[in-house]
């Protein structure tokens, strides 16, 4: 008897786990997930010209939200051009070789560098931007941006040649050609 009882229990147990397999995946809907269109998507994508960012701002005044929205953008694509500028000028001043005065001319590059980025993310072309009421009544923008990969290049080579420390080592147009191709190379 007990051993009847025990089989019907693994059998039901088997039978109702084996009723719970399903075939059909789980959709995000079923979850209760709604994807969301972005707008200005797509934007904020680097290709091999540009560094692309987008942001999105929030508030009661319509330029306050647009100023949020400029800053995120102009933050997304300081972030991934931060790294980069530092790795360039690094990278630029070693294949120079001179490594007594390496630390310093690297510091001096890297400050110059900065420097260019900045005044071109004040410069930005703006490429898309997209502005919402919501039912509460505040204001959403959206907007993306974007940088010239040439021309953020230039700016640097320019920028590195005038200064007085560098110019002893600094070939213009040399550096304009390696960090044009060493920024085409970069992926996000």
């Amino acid at each position: 008897m007990k051993r009847t009882v025990i089989l019907m229990a693994t059998v039901s147990t088997m039978m109702l786990f084996g009723a719970c397999k399903s075939n059909k995946p789980i959709t995000q809907e079923q979850i209760g997930n709604k994807e969301i269109e972005l707008p200005c998507s797509g934007y904020d994508r680097d290709t091999e010209d540009y560094f692309g960012g987008s942001g999105i701002g929030e508030n009661v005044n319509m330029q306050n939200a647009r100023l949020t929205a400029l800053n995120a953008a102009k933050s997304m694509i300081n972030a991934k051009i931060g790294g980069l500028a530092k790795g360039l000028a690094t990278d630029y001043v070693r294949s120079q070789g001179g490594a007594a005065q390496q630390d310093d001319v690297q510091r001096i590059a890297e400050r110059e560098i900065t420097q260019v980025v900045e005044r071109l993310l004040n410069d930005a072309e703006q490429v898309c931007e997209k502005m919402y009421q919501t039912p509460n009544g505040t204001y959403q923008s959206h907007i993306a941006i974007r940088i010239s990969k040439k021309e953020l290049a230039n700016n640097m080579a320019t920028a590195l040649s005038d200064d007085q420390k560098l110019e002893g080592m600094f070939h213009r147009d040399q550096f304009r050609k390696w960090a044009e191709e060493y920024m085409k190379n970069f992926k996000n």
